[in-house]
């Protein structure tokens, strides 16, 4: 017989989200893997060889602004972020709630604001390529839509989660 978690442990994530963080977190992996591993490249090709591999700089930092915006849509949760909450810890659990709520819907509500002229930039780079690879700028910052996205929909799921019976647990 296995014992119940505590009320205030989080229960170990099952399901399609645990595997879709899985899979978020895989790429993530290998996006790092490719950065080490060009990285070495370029070390090997310009100590070694006398050579520049100059296409390796461009490809580690669209690795790296990948990594950034991809890690922050699916993988680093509202909990992990950095707060300021000297004002937010001393408070009773229903105004942490209010407080909670007030902060998704503001931030929730400004990168619903900023989404459109966001994504219309976004297309608008289709016109701009990188120096190196003439890879297409609009792919390249795609990464930073789908953050976009990800935290508008972060934002509302969490703000329901709060407004729903078992609230104490997301606060």
């Amino acid at each position: 017989m296995q014992p119940h978690p505590q009320e205030h442990e989080a229960a170990p994530p099952s399901g399609w989200g645990a595997r879709l963080r899985q899979a978020a977190n895989i790429v993530a992996a290998l996006m790092f893997a490719a950065v080490f591993l060009i990285f070495n490249y370029k070390i090997i090709t310009r100590y070694l060889e006398h050579d520049e591999a100059v296409w390796t700089d461009e490809v580690s930092v669209i690795l790296f602004i990948w990594i950034i915006f991809w890690a922050n849509a699916f993988l680093i949760r509202d909990r992990e972020q950095i707060t300021f909450d000297l004002c937010y810890r001393p408070m009773p659990d229903t105004t942490k709630r209010w407080m909670a709520l007030a902060r998704l819907l503001l931030v929730g509500g400004i990168f619903v604001w900023a989404l459109p002229g966001t994504l219309d930039y976004l297309m608008f780079l289709w016109r701009e390529r990188t120096p190196v690879l003439s890879l297409r700028l609009d792919l390249v910052y795609s990464c930073f839509g789908i953050f976009m996205i990800a935290v508008v929909i972060r934002q509302a799921v969490s703000a329901v989660k709060l407004l729903g019976p078992r609230w104490r647990r997301h606060i």
